[in-house]
């Protein structure tokens, strides 16, 4: 974890493939330049390209809606 933020731990994803995530109804494709990645507390989980779109994710969620 590099840093807790607001209650999402937030750390870098090591992982250099592109994946699919799946959530209940949605699916959301995640590539390379999606490196950093959010966890809240509840298992909710984000994705960005840097450690600032994170914290700007978790502090404006409605201008990041899918």
């Amino acid at each position: 974890m590099i840093e807790n933020y607001k209650g999402w731990d937030i750390t870098l994803n090591w992982d250099n493939k592109d994946y699919l995530v799946g959530g209940s109804n949605e699916k959301f494709f995640y590539n390379q330049k999606e490196k950093w990645m959010g966890v809240h507390l509840d298992g909710k989980k984000i994705y960005g390209s840097s450690l600032k779109e994170i914290r700007h994710i978790i502090d404006y969620p409605s201008l990041h809606a899918k």
